[in-house]
């Protein structure tokens, strides 16, 4: 018998992920020297560089609303909305808190790492040697909901201000892996690499 999704997601690693191992390795390798989950006023990030103040998370599209590649669990809604949601509203709790006690905070998606880890890498140098971060700009679904005819409802705000929806988007429910596909053909409406997140400055 196979794995409920419950299951399956309680096997996924919450740290040291594929991810985050990978930008760690390529960081080091560009002499950058950092420290791994150190507390900090909120909470552990990722990758901590004390010296800069500089916090580091790697975000999981599905845990944490990439709206490129986030889709809805077909199984248990009601739990995994409330975990979304949960989960992006912590984000924007912890960068706040960070940015208030003078830490410049760094969001990088895994698909970014995956597809472009140079542009990562140096999206985090930049910002480690004293460049500006902006993310407050960054887009997260926060709440997905059915609507007539099965149609999806996806409701995206921007971190800086999670309670405010900035944009809908409503249309038949895809799969991640059909995201990705539609996204390589330029058929995703309304997302761009700069409105899901950090890489384009």
């Amino acid at each position: 018998m196979g794995l409920t999704r419950s299951e399956q997601m309680a096997r996924i690693r919450g740290t040291d992920t594929s991810p985050e191992v990978t930008l760690r390795r390529a960081l080091w390798s560009r002499g950058l020297r950092y420290r791994l989950h150190t507390r900090t006023p909120a909470g552990r990030p990722d990758v901590v560089f004390p010296a800069s103040h500089v916090a580091v998370f790697i975000d999981g599209c599905f845990w944490h609303g990439c709206p490129l590649h986030y889709a809805r669990p077909r199984s248990r809604e009601e739990f995994w909305s409330a975990k979304l949601v949960a989960n992006v509203d912590r984000d924007a709790r912890q960068s706040t808190l960070l940015e208030a006690a003078d830490w410049n905070v760094v969001r990088v998606w895994e698909h970014e790492v995956v597809e472009d880890l140079a542009s990562a890498v140096e999206f985090v140098e930049r910002v480690v040697r004293g460049g500006v971060c902006t993310w407050s700009a960054q887009r997260r679904v926060r709440r997905v909901t059915v609507v007539d005819g099965g149609l999806e409802r996806r409701e995206i705000v921007v971190l800086g201000n999670a309670s405010e929806v900035v944009e809908v988007d409503e249309g038949p429910r895809v799969t991640a892996k059909a995201r990705a596909l539609k996204k390589q053909d330029g058929q995703v409406p309304g997302r761009n690499r700069g409105k899901s997140g950090h890489l384009a400055g």
